[in-house]
């Protein structure tokens, strides 16, 4: 057995800590859509992820909310799954640096630029990136510098 660095659980206490506590809106409703998933299938895989709770889902799309990741970008060929995770948990990063603005400055603007058609279309007629938005490019920056791994550019 190895022994667990002394370091390193100190970091993912005080990662709960603030989670819970100035991140406490967005924790909220990531447990509860934890639940919610859970119950209605209990056979989808959870995980632990450098501090964040994870589930798989059946959508199409990723999302950060406070210490909860839900991963669903199983059908995606062009993305490394590795490297979404490095985006979302940049994220749960944001959450701890914004505790009860995140709503306002990363979920509500990212939620629009990921599903308002008018967004949709303007990236695929000029080219841009999702990851080019503020929160996004932010995400993958904090995801990166936290975990030392590389996160996607799609």
């Amino acid at each position: 057995m190895v022994k667990a660095n002394k370091k390193y659980i100190l970091n993912y206490i005080i990662y709960t800590i603030l989670q819970l506590t100035w991140g406490i809106i967005q924790n909220v409703l990531g447990i509860i859509a934890f639940l919610i998933l859970t119950i209605i299938n209990p056979k989808r895989k959870r995980f632990y992820y450098h501090g964040a709770i994870g589930s798989d889902w059946k959508f199409s799309f990723s999302m950060g909310l406070g210490m909860f990741i839900f991963y669903g970008h199983r059908d995606r060929k062009d993305i490394n799954p590795d490297e979404i995770l490095v985006h979302e948990y940049g994220h749960t990063i944001q959450s701890i640096i914004l505790g009860p603005l995140f709503f306002f400055v990363i979920a509500l603007p990212s939620t629009i630029w990921a599903f308002l058609p008018c967004f949709v279309k303007y990236r695929k007629e000029h080219n841009v990136k999702y990851t080019d938005l503020y929160c996004e490019s932010w995400a993958n920056r904090a995801g990166e510098e936290v975990l030392k791994e590389k996160a996607p550019i799609v």
